[in-house]
């Protein structure tokens, strides 16, 4: 059995990583990431949820990415969260969703049927906000989806170097309390500018554009430094999400049910909603501009791995 889920787990790896996006780092980002857990880190970050989130439990979902000029969510980071929330829903594991005002509308559209909350851009604020929600839903894991991470001078930024600190919640405080407090957590990324990619800073810096130097004053770079305890990298932010999703049902022994079609659904509805792909800027179904029918190919091919 072990031998078979990691066997499929490294499919699923191979999948989720693949560089569609053409950014040609994910390679690099992924063999830092896999060395702190030695095994497939989709199915990595399963195990870890099943192990620290029992039925009955509750887990934060924290994403939501805002894209400049227009100032709305982007497509990667929600679809990736609605899917990872109704897994973890069927395996009786409670989900919130936590965003920032600018992706609220978004988020909620794209899971109409799970709770979301709203982290404060503002310091102080979003400081008395983490410690809230911590006293109000006691999680037992927080899963960070392609959400902005701050870096070593606690400004926020795009992959091409641009400031957006004014625009991001500083869900970075949510990471912060719950490592302190010995509460797993888990992130997804794709570039190295997410919210717990603080475990691979050397290798942003090193092979990420503006990875150590960014466009804006801060001069400080837009590698993330809030690290999280398990660190999954996919060609998009989605596809890691979708990753582990299938690795839980792999885990539990259950269908998983999200395939192309469901993918067409869930990029039309945040379209509808708002979000625009982060590379054209256009309100169309693509995700870091990779064309609808590429997304739809590789979430097929993660959902004949685990359903095989």
């Amino acid at each position: 059995m072990k031998e078979e889920l990691d066997r499929k787990g490294y499919m699923i790896d191979e999948v989720v990583t693949m560089d569609l996006p053409h950014r040609r780092v994910v390679q690099k980002l992924y063999e830092a990431a896999v060395e702190n857990v030695n095994k497939p880190l989709c199915l990595a970050a399963a195990e870890r949820i099943a192990e620290k989130a029992q039925k009955g439990d509750t887990a934060f979902i924290i994403t939501g990415f805002p894209v400049l000029p227009k100032n709305v969510c982007e497509t990667d980071g929600p679809p990736g969260a609605s899917v990872l929330a109704e897994t973890l829903n069927s395996l009786g594991i409670e989900t919130i969703m936590v965003a920032d005002g600018l992706c609220m509308d978004v988020v909620k559209a794209i899971a109409p049927k799970i709770p979301v909350v709203k982290c404060p851009a503002d310091d102080n604020t979003a400081k008395k906000k983490a410690k809230e929600l911590f006293s109000t839903y006691n999680p037992s894991v927080l899963i960070s989806i392609e959400r902005p991470g701050w870096n070593g001078k606690q400004e926020y930024h795009t992959m091409r170097g641009v400031n957006i600190s004014s625009l991001v919640g500083k869900t970075d405080y949510l990471f912060s309390y719950a490592r302190k407090n010995g509460i797993t957590t888990i992130a997804v990324g794709d570039g190295g500018n997410e919210l717990g990619c603080g475990s691979m800073v050397g290798t942003v810096r090193r092979y990420v554009p503006y990875g150590a130097k960014c466009q804006c004053p801060c001069g400080e770079g837009i590698a993330a430094t809030t690290p999280s305890d398990i660190l999954v990298i996919g060609g998009t932010s989605n596809w890691g999400a979708y990753g582990i999703a299938a690795c839980s049902s792999l885990l539990k022994n259950l269908d998983y049910k999200h395939d192309g079609k469901n993918e067409l659904r869930l990029l039309d509805r945040i379209i509808n909603a708002g979000g625009i792909d982060s590379v054209t800027k256009e309100r169309q179904p693509f995700v870091d501009g990779v064309p609808t029918f590429i997304n739809k190919l590789v979430v097929d091919l993660i959902w004949a791995i685990a359903n095989a």
